[in-house]
C-alpha cells in the first residue's frame, strides 16, 4: 500500500503563487550542497563547485512543488531517492519495535526502513546560507525523532551531525546508520590490514554474479564491474571492521572523503559493522548503486534521552584516470592513515 496523505500543517505557499523547489542549497566559493528537508531531511547534492554531483539521487524532486506533510501507514513500501540518509540499527529489528503492523513485527521484516526517518517532513529550525538545522516527525514505529545539522566550514569541510531523540515512555535500543548513496562505478577504499575480519554476504548463481571486493596496499576495495556475459546482475555487501575511520570514494571527477569517529567493535551492533559497503550493477547503467555506510555504537535509550553522531565530508578534484595505483598513490598523499 503507498502512503496516504494526511495533511496535518501545509508548508506554506510562495507569495507569487509558484511553488518553490524542493532543494534547499548551501554553498560557499568552494562547495555546493543541497537539501530537501520535506524528503527526510535527504542531502541529495554534493559536490565542488563547478563539478558533478557526487551522490547518486533523483533530481527529479528538485524542482516539484513542495509536498504536503504526510502520515505514513503500518504497510508503506520503499522507493529510492537515494542520496545521503540515515537508518536505525540493527535491521532485524526495524519492525519489532512496533505495533501497528503486527504482520511485519511477527516476520521481523528487514524491509523497507522506517518511512518516517526516510521520507518524513523534517522542519527547518535554523538556516544561514552555509548551514542548517532540521527536525524530523516523532516515528511510531522507531519510536526516535531525528534531527539533522549540516555546516560547510571555513576550511571547505562539511559536519554533518544527527541525533535520535527516544519520544516514547519506555526504553528503545537502536544505532544511528548513515548510508551515503553513490554511483555503482564509483572505486571505493576502506583502510584495513587484515582481510580475513571481513565478512562478504551475497551469492553467486547461474543468472547473478558477487561484486569483486579485494584487498592491496592494507586497503580493502570495491573493483566495480558489470554483469559477467550470460548474467543479469552483480551484487554483495562487505562488513569491514575499518582500521580507521574513513572511507574514500572517486566518482565524477572527484575524491569524496567520508570520516567518522573509529569505534571498538564491541560497541557496535553484532549484525553490523563500523563499516559496511553495498554494491549493485545490472545491465542497465543508470541502476547501478553503491552504499557507503558508517554505523554508530548500540545503545539502549531511556525515555527522553538521546544519542548522537556524526560525519565529516571532504571533496578533492581528480583528473586522474580513476585506476587502483591512481587511487591509492592519492590517498597516500593525503596521509589519511596517520
Amino acid at each position: 500500500m503507498s502512503p496516504h496523505p494526511s495533511v496535518l500543517t501545509p508548508p506554506p505557499e510562495p507569495l507569487t503563487g509558484t511553488a518553490p523547489s524542493r532543494l534547499i542549497k548551501l554553498s560557499n566559493d568552494t562547495i555546493s550542497l543541497g537539501v530537501i528537508p520535506d524528503l527526510g531531511g535527504v542531502v541529495s547534492l554534493f559536490s565542488l563547485r563547478g563539478k558533478k554531483n557526487v551522490l547518486k539521487a533523483d533530481q527529479t524532486l528538485w524542482t516539484q512543488p513542495q509536498r504536503r506533510r504526510l502520515k505514513f501507514g503500518p504497510e508503506t513500501r520503499w522507493k529510492a531517492y537515494n542520496g545521503h540518509i540515515v537508518w536505525l540499527g540493527p535491521q532485524s529489528e526495524w519492525w519489532t519495535q512496533q505495533n501497528s503492523s503486527p504482520r511485519r513485527r511477527e516476520k521481523r521484516c528487514v524491509w523497507p526502513p522506517d518511512p518516517y526517518l526516510n521520507y518524513g517532513y523534517f522542519r527547518v529550525t535554523e538556516k544561514s546560507g552555509t548551514s542548517i538545522i532540521m527536525k524530523g516527525p516523532p516515528s511510531e514505529f522507531s519510536g526516535v525523532e531525528l534531527t539533522k545539522s549540516i555546516n560547510i566550514t571555513d576550511d571547505n569541510k562539511v559536519k554533518f551531525h544527527v541525533s535520535a531523540k527516544n519520544i516514547r515512555n519506555t526504553p528503545v535500543s537502536w544505532d544511528l546508520w548513515l548510508n551515503t548513496r553513490i554511483d555503482g562505478y564509483a572505486r571505493c577504499y576502506v583502510p584495513l590490514c587484515d582481510p580475513v575480519k571481513v565478512r562478504v554476504d551475497g551469492k553467486e548463481t547461474g543468472e547473478q554474479d558477487m561484486s569483486s571486493f579485494l584487498h592491496d596496499k592494507d586497503y580493502y576495495y570495491i573493483e566495480p564491474l558489470p554483469p559477467s556475459r550470460g548474467k543479469h546482475s552483480r551484487w554483495a555487501k562487505a562488513f569491514i571492521p575499518a582500521d580507521k575511520g574513513f572511507i574514500a570514494g572517486f566518482t565524477s571527477g572527484q575524491v569524496f572523503i567520508i570520516k567518522f569517529k573509529k569505534h571498538a567493535p564491541e560497541k557496535i551492533h553484532p549484525e553490523h559493522s563500523l563499516v559496511e559497503i553495498y554494491n549493485y550493477t545490472n545491465l542497465n547503467r543508470e541502476d547501478a548503486l553503491t552504499e557507503l555506510e558508517y554505523h554508530a555504537p548500540y545503545v539502549n535509550l531511556a525515555p527522553g534521552e538521546s544519542m548522537e553522531t556524526y560525519e565529516e565530508w571532504e571533496l578533492y578534484p581528480f583528473d586522474a584516470e580513476v585506476n587502483h595505483r591512481n587511487c591509492v598513490e592519492f590517498l597516500e598523499r593525503l596521509e589519511l592513515k596517520q
